[in-house]
């Protein structure tokens, strides 16, 4: 997949701005302020339909414009050209159109033009909460399998319904008929997702090691998923997953009445990551922390390319901060033998297979 241009109509600091990047590696420069993020975050949209450094429409609206439009147009590696629309107004709220048609549910384009990204923000997935750490792993999954983004839709809907209703028990609003069923049902989704889940770590895992190789010296990574309701990580298979959760939360009924919260789940799940056998969110320094990270971006990769049939858009922002020159070059190796890339830095930096663009030129 590739993006062969889009135009900018008051968006964060551009009021009107046509960019057309090669297939290749893109390096946009410029000083601090200027836009470079803005763009990345503009076929972010096109691509995920929300921005990846805010969570909110109206941030990216431009100082007193009423609206502001994002115009998209993509070929996928088989040459079909895909065109997306997203427009926002404080009136109508944000807007989807792919193709020409209008699409009232949002989460139907997601997967259709597969990205990855990163952003220095993105380093609480290793030094923030455990929420963190799921979000990468919900974001890269729902991006290649549909019947895990229905389950986590779904189950976070029930999620907010059963301790809306143990609330109601605890107070003595409500029996316990109601919860039985919504914990039936809540086992059946969070059996999928914990297992996607578990195969995702255990197929991205060999890429990552691999690409930590290239950038790094001698570093070896490892990933667990810490599960609420499992005692370890043999239980894959969705029945059996099912059937330990309900299990489990049985246990903790009277504990989740008097909490009025779910006490197991994929949601209270964990995940670990280990450099060198040492858990790198409390020993790896920042450069580490920062390439452990990178490689895990850049093995979404092949993982998307497999699952998908299609090579995903990279979206990198402030991409060489804090790294050595032998990671940087590391990973521009790399990177030449990816798809379409799309790099901000504050500095131009001479390489092959770079087309470095000044931002102010683009602007």
């Amino acid at each position: 997949m590739k993006i062969e241009q889009i135009q900018f109509v008051n968006f964060r600091n551009h009021g009107s701005l046509t960019f057309g990047p090669s297939g290749g590696i893109n390096l946009i420069y410029g000083p601090n302020g200027s836009g470079k993020t803005s763009i990345l975050e503009g076929v972010h949209y096109c691509a995920l339909t929300k921005g990846f450094v805010s969570a909110y429409d109206i941030e990216c609206l431009k100082e007193g414009k009423p609206f502001f439009l994002l115009k998209g147009r993509f070929r996928g590696e088989s040459g079909s050209e895909t065109e997306v629309k997203v427009s926002y107004s404080r009136q109508s709220g944000k807007q989807l159109t792919v193709n020409t048609c209008n699409l009232a549910s949002f989460s139907s384009h997601i997967g259709a033009i597969p990205c990855i990204t990163f952003s220095p923000s993105d380093l609480s997935i290793i030094s923030g909460s455990p929420a963190e750490r799921r979000r990468f792993l919900d974001n890269a999954i729902c991006q290649t399998d549909r019947r895990y983004l229905d389950a986590l839709l779904d189950y976070r809907r029930i999620l907010q319904q059963r301790n809306a209703l143990l609330f109601q028990i605890r107070e003595g609003r409500s029996g316990m008929d109601m919860l039985d069923i919504l914990t039936e049902q809540m086992a059946e989704h969070a059996a999928v997702i914990v297992s996607a889940r578990m195969r995702f770590i255990r197929e991205i895992l060999p890429v990552a090691e691999s690409h930590l190789v290239a950038v790094s010296a001698g570093e070896t990574p490892h990933i667990v998923y810490r599960c609420s309701f499992l005692p370890h990580e043999a239980a894959e298979a969705p029945d059996q997953l099912s059937r330990l959760f309900k299990e489990r939360i049985r246990e903790k009924r009277t504990e989740e009445i008097a909490r009025a919260q779910t006490a197991i789940g994929p949601h209270r799940d964990e995940v670990l990551f280990f450099l060198n056998e040492k858990e790198v969110k409390k020993y790896a320094s920042q450069g580490q922390k920062r390439s452990f990270l990178i490689t895990l971006k850049l093995a979404l990769y092949g993982y998307f390319q497999e699952k998908l049939d299609e090579r995903p858009i990279c979206l990198f922002d402030d991409l060489f901060s804090e790294l050595d020159r032998h990671r940087v070059e590391g990973l521009l190796v790399l990177l030449a033998g990816f798809g379409q890339t799309i790099i901000t830095t504050t500095e131009k930096r001479e390489a092959s297979a770079v087309s470095a663009l000044n931002i102010c030129e683009i602007a």
